[in-house]
């Protein structure tokens, strides 16, 4: 088994010293967090302790655990439920997807306030309810009318927050314009030459996109945004923007697409897209009921990013709601387990990947299933193990 630190050092190499400070930071907080921020390091793991060979080919968002779900307003206006984070998007058997979301169920454990025991209960719940979904051979969606327990309450707030609330929350009035409020924490400034450089850029790039080119639009401020674990130190920007014809207000967040991490021990055969931008938004919109909006990929420098509207960080499940609370718990990771079944469904038979047929075959022997909740529970234990010696790392180094 290849040394933990030795990875997650080689990996984040390339990150400024603040970033990579951020980051480590951010790895020492929790287990979850940092199962979320070392998605390279688990596949290594995944490969090394021998990943089933399960003859199948889909898309995969890659890094499906249980922060990676949220809602999000589509074009159309309408609040939907899904996975939301594509970055890591490739093609890949199916098996590999399946162990990564019922291994973060397991370490979910002190985060979500259950017990070891619990816990497994809960990821062998959630793999049997993910099973029956995949057999059902229909893709679905999560909607309000159908929510129950905390998640309908999460429905309720994510439809009820508007988009001006939210814009009022992170910006404040200056003079004719708005201005973010930069709090270092979620909004950042950017050095002075770099803020007049994109100012000047960005109407242009903006007006290239076919969502925006028929607006009549203002670009009133930008600054670097910060999110995530595993994409601290990934080149990111907030822009606010203002239509001229209605005098709303939208805030875009402008990402760079990297390469997907799990290729380095991948090897089914992947399409030639035009940059990770494309193969991020393609693969998103293959695999989600419907896009967010204002989905699209834009070029700065050289650098492909993609660019989506911004929208409350309510959007994603607050599991302190839950806390303690097993059945609320069991309810929502098991809404979590149709959902990402619905997202394989939904993208089967596409550009050369496995039918539903194939899905369903697979899923509904027991033994795949048995052998992939034992490979999560493996997993489990390796992260804690690799999670233990990072806090050792760090600890010596600060000493």
């Amino acid at each position: 088994m290849k040394d933990a630190v030795k990875l997650i050092v080689a990996y984040n190499k390339n990150l400024s010293d603040e970033r990579r400070r951020q980051k480590y930071r951010a790895l020492q907080e929790s287990l979850l967090r940092f199962y979320r921020g070392t998605c390279h390091l688990f596949y290594d793991r995944l490969r090394t302790l021998g990943a089933p060979e399960d003859g199948t080919s889909i898309w995969i968002c890659g890094d499906l655990h249980l922060e990676n779900f949220g809602s999000f307003r589509g074009d159309d206006g309408l609040v939907y439920f899904d996975v939301n984070d594509f970055d890591e998007a490739v093609k890949a058997p199916l098996s590999w997807e399946v162990a990564r979301f019922i291994t973060a169920i397991i370490i979910s454990r002190q985060t979500l306030g259950y017990t070891e025991k619990e816990s497994l209960k809960i990821a062998k719940l959630a793999l049997r309810q993910y099973v029956e979904s995949i057999r059902t051979m229909k893709a679905l969606i999560v909607q309000h009318d159908s929510a129950r327990g905390l998640m309908k309450d999460f429905f309720e707030q994510a439809t009820d927050r508007s988009r001006a609330d939210f814009i009022d929350s992170v910006t404040k009035a200056d003079g004719k314009n708005r201005k973010f409020i930069l709090d270092g924490t979620h909004l950042e400034a950017i050095g002075r030459k770099q803020h007049d450089r994109l100012m000047k850029k960005l109407p242009g790039m903006l007006a290239a996109t076919p969502h925006i080119a028929e607006w009549r639009f203002k670009v009133e401020d930008c600054c670097c945004r910060l999110a995530g674990t595993g994409s601290i130190g990934v080149e990111r920007y907030a822009i606010l923007l203002k239509r001229k014809d209605t005098g709303k207000y939208y805030i875009l967040d402008m990402k760079q697409a990297r390469r997907s991490s799990l290729l380095s021990n991948l090897k089914t055969l992947q399409p030639k897209w035009e940059n990770e931008a494309d193969r991020i938004i393609r693969i998103q919109r293959l695999m989600q009921f419907f896009p967010p909006a204002l989905l699209d990929h834009v070029r700065l420098d050289g650098k492909d990013f993609v660019l989506k509207e911004l929208q409350p960080v309510r959007n994603k499940m607050d599991f302190e709601l839950c806390r303690g609370r097993l059945d609320h718990i069991e309810d929502v990771i098991d809404t979590m387990a149709q959902i990402a079944a619905w997202t394989h469904l939904r993208s089967t038979g596409r550009l050369s990947t496995s039918t539903a047929d194939d899905l369903s075959a697979l899923t509904g022997s027991p033994r795949w299933q048995k052998k992939v909740y034992a490979l999560s529970v493996q997993l489990a234990a390796q992260t804690e193990l690799d999670y233990a010696s990072f806090k050792e790392y760090r600890g010596a180094a600060k000493s």
